[in-house]
C-alpha cells in the first residue's frame, strides 16, 4: 500500500500528458479577432498612410502605400521595397539612402496632419541594386520611427497558417482615389509560393491604376498577412510575413549580444 502524499507513477504520466495535449491545442487556437473588425468598414481606425519623400536633391509628395507593423520588438514603419525604384534620389543604386535622405513622412492621404516620420532604415544593403525588378518574398522596407500619431493603428502579426479561400482585406489607396479615406478591396488567399502570397481580387484585375503598393493585406481577424508587391496574371502577389519577421528578430536577437 502506498503511503499518503505519495502519487501512482502512471498518474502523473497521465497528468503530464494532459497538461501537454492542452498546450498543444492552445497553441493551434485561432488568433483573437481584434475588436474593430466587427464594425463596419468605414469605422475601421486609420491603418494605411502614404509616403512623402524628400530627398537632397529630389522630392515624392506622393510614393505609394504604408502602414505601421507591432512586434515584441517595437513599433516599426513598412513599405515595399521596389518603392525605391521608382521614387529615388537620382544618385541612388541601392537600398541605401547614404545622405541623400532628408526625411521620409507617412500620413493617411486624407489627413496629412497625423504624420509618421521614419528613422533608421533596419533592412539598408548597399549591395542590394534596386535597378531591377525587386522580388516579392523581400519587397519589404522596414523602418525604427523617429514620431509617431496616435491615431493610426499598428497591425500585428498573423500566426496560423492560411487556407485557400478565406477572406482578406486590402487596406489602402490605388493613385486614382484622391484625398478620400482609406479603401478596403476585398479579395481571398489563392497559394503560398516560394515566401509570396497570392490572393484574388474582383477590382484589380489589371494593372491600369496603381499605387497599392506597399499597402497591408489582413485577414477576417484583422492580423497582417502580407504587404502589396507586384501583379501575378490577374491575381496579386503580396511579400509574406515571414521576411520581416526574419529582419527584425535577427536584428534584435544580435543588439542583445552582450
Amino acid at each position: 500500500m502506498k503511503t499518503p502524499g505519495h502519487s501512482h507513477p502512471y498518474l502523473l504520466r497521465i497528468v503530464a500528458g494532459l497538461i501537454c495535449g492542452l498546450s498543444l491545442v492552445s497553441s493551434v487556437q485561432p488568433q483573437q479577432a481584434e475588436t474593430w473588425m466587427s464594425k463596419p468598414q468605414k469605422d475601421w481606425p486609420q491603418i494605411t498612410m502614404i509616403n512623402q519623400i524628400e530627398y537632397v536633391d529630389k522630392s515624392h509628395p506622393i510614393a505609394a502605400c504604408s502602414f505601421l507593423l507591432e512586434t515584441e520588438e517595437g513599433v516599426f514603419a513598412v513599405t515595399a521595397k521596389h518603392v525605391l525604384t521608382y521614387f529615388k534620389s537620382p544618385s541612388m543604386t541601392s537600398v541605401s539612402f547614404g545622405d541623400k535622405l532628408k526625411h521620409w513622412i507617412m500620413f493617411p492621404k486624407n489627413n496629412p496632419s497625423d504624420v509618421i516620420e521614419v528613422d533608421a532604415l533596419l533592412n539598408e544593403d548597399r549591395s542590394e541594386s534596386i535597378d531591377r525588378t525587386i522580388p516579392s518574398n523581400i519587397d519589404w522596407l522596414v523602418f525604427s520611427l523617429k514620431r509617431r500619431s496616435p491615431h493610426i493603428q499598428p497591425l500585428k502579426f498573423r500566426t496560423e497558417p492560411l487556407k485557400p479561400g478565406e477572406e482578406v482585406y486590402i487596406v489602402g489607396w490605388r493613385y486614382s482615389d484622391k484625398d478620400r479615406p482609406q479603401v478596403i478591396y476585398e479579395g481571398n488567399y489563392v497559394e503560398s509560393i516560394d515566401g509570396s502570397v497570392i490572393i484574388s481580387t474582383k477590382l484589380l484585375s489589371d494593372n491600369k491604376m496603381p499605387g497599392l503598393s506597399g499597402s497591408p493585406v489582413i485577414d477576417s481577424r484583422g492580423r497582417l498577412i502580407g504587404i502589396m508587391s507586384q501583379k501575378y496574371g490577374k491575381l496579386e502577389k503580396l511579400g509574406s510575413i515571414e521576411y520581416p519577421k526574419r529582419l527584425i528578430e535577427a536584428r534584435f536577437r544580435k543588439a542583445k549580444r552582450p
